[in-house]
C-alpha cells in the first residue's frame, strides 16, 4: 500500500510541474553600478528573436535595496526591431505595498528584493534578428539610489 501512495504522489507532483508557467526562451540581467542609476543611462539589452509564429510574454526582472527610498519605480522602455521599427512604453511597478512592506522574494532579513512584473503578454515578433531594448528609469531623480540590477524575460 505505501508503494502504491508513492507512486501516487510522484505520479501528482510529475504532473504538477508539466503544467508550471512558460519555459524560458531568453534571459539576461545587468547590474546597475553601485546601485546607482543614473537617469541618462540605459540598461540595453539585445535580444535573439528566431521564431516569428510564436506568441511570448515579456517580463521584467528588477532586484532593489531595501533602503530603496520609494514605493513605486517608472521605466521608459524603448524597443528596436531589426527592420529599424521602434515602440516606446511607460511602465511603472510598484516595489513597496501601502504599509511600507516590500514585495518580492527575499528573504526576512536579506537587503535585496527581487521582482518579476509582466511587461507585455501575447506578443509576436514580427521580423527575425535582433531587437534592442533599452530600459531607463523615470523617477524625478537624476541619481536614483537602490536599484541592483534590472533584467529581462522572454517567455
Amino acid at each position: 500500500m505505501l508503494i502504491k501512495i508513492r507512486h501516487s504522489w510522484f505520479i501528482f507532483v510529475l504532473l504538477f510541474c508539466s503544467c508550471n508557467s512558460e519555459t524560458i526562451v531568453w534571459q539576461q540581467s545587468k547590474t546597475v553600478p553601485d546601485c546607482m542609476w543614473n537617469k541618462n543611462e540605459a540598461v540595453e539589452f539585445t535580444v535573439p528573436v528566431k521564431d516569428t509564429l510564436s506568441w511570448y510574454s515579456i517580463s521584467i526582472n528588477l532586484r532593489n535595496r531595501t533602503d530603496y527610498a520609494f514605493q513605486n519605480l517608472y521605466l521608459f522602455i524603448k524597443t528596436k526591431s531589426p527592420d529599424g521599427g521602434f515602440t516606446v512604453d511607460t511602465l511603472n511597478y510598484m516595489l513597496a505595498r501601502d504599509d511600507g512592506s516590500w514585495t518580492g522574494s527575499g528573504g526576512l532579513f536579506s537587503m535585496y528584493k527581487e521582482n518579476v512584473f509582466l511587461y507585455r503578454k501575447y506578443v509576436k515578433f514580427p521580423v527575425k534578428g535582433d531587437y534592442t531594448v533599452n530600459i531607463i528609469h523615470g523617477m524625478r531623480e537624476d541619481n536614483l539610489q537602490g536599484i541592483a540590477s534590472v533584467g529581462l524575460i522572454l517567455q
